[in-house]
């Protein structure tokens, strides 16, 4: 019945099929008080003492195409402090790691950077004390939205009916681009496909989602 819908809603189709009872949709993570006390005192390293206000970016996807540009990161990352929201960077493995340092380097003021830091346990809770989560179509990202935690979803090759944050449709932001949901790992117009979405563009979608 979802054959054109939401990954997560034809996979379920299957069990359905099968017979299986589908009434609410839970992604259940479970973490442990040593794991949660471990995520806060990566934050408050950082600087993110209880209470604060700080969003997630989500700095890595394994396709090229699906990576925002690191200037447009560090933008975001200085918007978000002027508005008192402390950007946090997540992600992990080396090609991240080089992602935030160059992320970093084009900042005014450094952002928190967490990638290669975490546990997968650390890092959903850091999401689920997070004001919202930013970054591609990736695995944490969509952890994120699986958690409930106010998702933005920067899209281009692939389709936000299909892969968009899942529960957030609303949230997820394509790119605008006639060759858009391509589905090709890699641009054949040699775009950097992200970047037709300006900061700008996200902060306002930060901003609407704060405001409720």
């Amino acid at each position: 019945t979802h054959a054109q819908g939401h990954i997560v809603d034809r996979y379920l189709d299957v069990a359905r099929a099968l017979g299986c009872r589908v009434d609410r949709i839970v992604f259940p993570v479970a973490v442990s008080a040593r794991e949660a006390a471990s995520a806060d005192a990566l934050l408050a390293e950082g600087g993110v003492r209880e209470g604060a206000r700080f969003a997630a970016l989500a700095v890595g996807a394994n396709w090229p195409n699906k990576r925002w540009p690191p200037a447009h990161f560090a933008a975001l990352s200085d918007l978000l402090y002027g508005r008192k929201i402390i950007p946090v960077l997540v992600g992990g493995g080396r090609l991240d790691e080089e992602i935030a340092c160059d992320i970093t380097a084009r900042t005014e003021v450094p952002p928190v950077n967490l990638v290669g830091r975490t546990s997968l346990k650390e890092l959903a809770c850091i999401f689920t004390r997070a004001a919202f989560v930013v970054g591609g179509d990736t695995g944490p990202v969509h952890l994120a939205a699986g958690l409930g935690t106010r998702t933005i979803m920067l899209m281009g090759p692939t389709d936000a009916n299909r892969n968009g944050p899942y529960g957030q449709r609303e949230n997820a932001v394509e790119v605008d681009r006639s060759c858009r949901h391509c589905w090709k790992r890699s641009c054949p117009k040699g775009l950097d496909c992200l970047a037709a979405t300006a900061p700008e563009t996200v902060m306002e979608r930060s901003v609407r989602i704060l405001a409720g």
